[in-house]
């Protein structure tokens, strides 16, 4: 939803291989409330409409919804992590078919993959 990572995005998702074949889902604080405000849903109408077989759950610096931004930088990853990885458990829990890949996006436009278990 932030204009700022918008771009690397999409390059990124480009270097994938993904270019033009991916839904593409902006929500503010992402993986954040996973569970009670709805973003499962969402996973759930491109799984039933398009048959979607990954997941990205894609974080950045300087997070509105987290209010975290007068924190150094990795305790921003450290906290969005944590939600990125309750997410990924709960989407893996009722899709195990479904590929999840973590993800967070430094205002420098640098991105940077995280595993997906602890």
């Amino acid at each position: 939803m932030d204009y700022r990572i918008q771009s690397p995005v999409s390059r990124w998702l480009e270097n994938k291989g993904l270019k033009g074949n991916y839904d593409y889902i902006a929500l503010p604080g992402a993986s954040r409330n996973f569970l009670s405000e709805g973003k499962l849903a969402m996973i759930e109408t491109s799984l039933k409409l398009h048959q979607i077989k990954e997941v990205y759950l894609i974080h950045h610096e300087d997070c509105g919804a987290y209010g975290l931004g007068n924190l150094p930088v990795e305790e921003q990853l450290k906290k969005q992590q944590e939600d990125m990885y309750q997410a990924a458990q709960i989407i893996k829990e009722r899709y195990p078919h479904l590929n999840c890949h973590l993800a967070f996006v430094y205002l420098d436009g640098s991105i940077i993959e995280l595993p997906t278990d602890r």
